[in-house]
């Protein structure tokens, strides 16, 4: 038992001369033919890998291999329980770290304010172990110590400790920098129903987008101003314009249908294939567009194509009067793209530019709404 041995059994022809080969290098113990082709032997078990080499280049097939003795014994109960232990060793690993906190996740707030309160936490927990973490605790604490949270939310999950903030708003009234009520449309004031702060128009007045209808404070009697947040509702006539134009006589160019593709593949910069075709067109319009061949490849390939579109020049000679109707509703149709929800039309019209065969279509659709902004 004391033998630290491998017992091979091989199998092959002309095992004497492979075994005498093999017996130059290292010592073989208790041969024992067993019939033709099958021989079996011992090695010391130091010499197992070299053995199992030699055997290879000698020709023969190693058909099992055996092991004995209390060194092989030894370092087979090492495995096993070593396995065991490391399985143990890491349950208990995990027992402990999962009954820590091993992340601060602060929300709602902006990103400095978040870093602040995170760090306040830190200073402030006794330990990471979740036992020793009030969550109720550090709510307190932390709407105690900081003036933008209104209120404040703590849980641990899993191994994060979660607090959620709401910011504390002022109110409108409370605040100082207030911005004027400015128009939001070009139009004409109509009706102003003055809520707070002091008006800068009048009903009638003609105002365009951008202008300032209601200044941000209010004039005692005294003459003191007082920053206010100004608010208004104020009504104009509001106009939304659009234009369309016609030509008596203009050139086109159209297309004809017919196309020539041309492809090309490129490796880099170089073109690596091509397959061009001859071009017939006389006139043509060209489009061109590049993607990735391959994905998920070393080599740059891309492919390149390359579209002719044949077209055709024409004269094209247009009666304004016959097209007029035509002209007129794609003018109001542009106009009416600038409706929002909600609008009322109140009215529309329209006046045309003539001049050097030319015919523009102004079309003006008007509207009342709040322009305050």
């Amino acid at each position: 038992m004391f033998k630290n041995r491998t017992t091979i059994k091989v199998s092959g022809l002309n095992q004497e001369r492979a075994l005498n080969n093999i017996s130059k290098k290292v010592k073989i113990f208790k041969f024992k033919r067993e019939d033709e082709k099958h021989s079996q032997f011992e090695v010391e078990f130091k010499h197992t890998k070299q053995v199992k080499k030699l055997i290879e280049e000698q020709g023969l097939e190693i058909v099992s291999i055996s092991h004995s003795g209390y060194f092989y014994k030894l370092k087979k109960a090492f495995l096993r329980y070593g396995i065991i232990a490391g399985i143990i060793i890491s349950i208990i690993f995990y027992i402990v770290q999962f009954n820590l906190i091993l992340k601060i996740d602060v929300r709602g707030g902006e990103s400095v304010e978040c870093q602040e309160i995170k760090n306040f936490v830190k200073e402030n927990m006794n330990s990471n172990f979740k036992s020793s973490i009030s969550t109720e605790n550090l709510e307190i604490m932390i709407k105690n110590n900081f003036d933008y949270v209104s209120s404040v939310s703590v849980a641990i999950i899993g191994q994060s400790l979660l607090i959620n903030l709401n910011p504390a708003v002022l109110p409108e009234e409370m605040e100082d920098d207030f911005q004027p009520l400015v128009s939001g449309y070009d139009g004409m004031i109509t009706k102003i129903n003055l809520i707070q702060g002091t008006l800068n128009v009048n009903e009638g007045d003609i105002v365009q987008k951008g202008d300032i209808l209601v200044l941000p404070y209010t004039t005692d009697a005294e003459g003191k101003l007082y920053q206010v947040q100004p608010k208004a509702e104020i009504y104009a006539d509001v106009w939304l314009t659009a234009s369309s134009s016609h030509y008596d006589y203009k050139i086109v160019s159209l297309r004809t249908g017919n196309f020539v593709t041309d492809i090309e593949v490129l490796l880099g910069d170089l073109v690596i294939y091509t397959n061009n075709h001859d071009l017939i067109f006389e006139e043509y319009e060209v489009e061109s567009h590049s993607k990735p061949l391959t994905k998920n490849l070393l080599l740059p390939l891309t492919l390149r194509k390359t579209i002719y579109f044949e077209i055709e020049t024409e004269e094209i000679i247009s009666n304004f009067d016959v097209e007029k109707p035509r002209i007129i509703e794609e003018a109001r149709q542009k106009a009416l793209i600038f409706l929002e929800e909600n609008d009322i039309i109140i009215q529309e019209s329209y006046f045309i530019n003539e001049g050097a065969g030319c015919h523009i279509v102004n079309y003006t659709i008007t509207i009342n709404k709040n322009i305050g902004e």
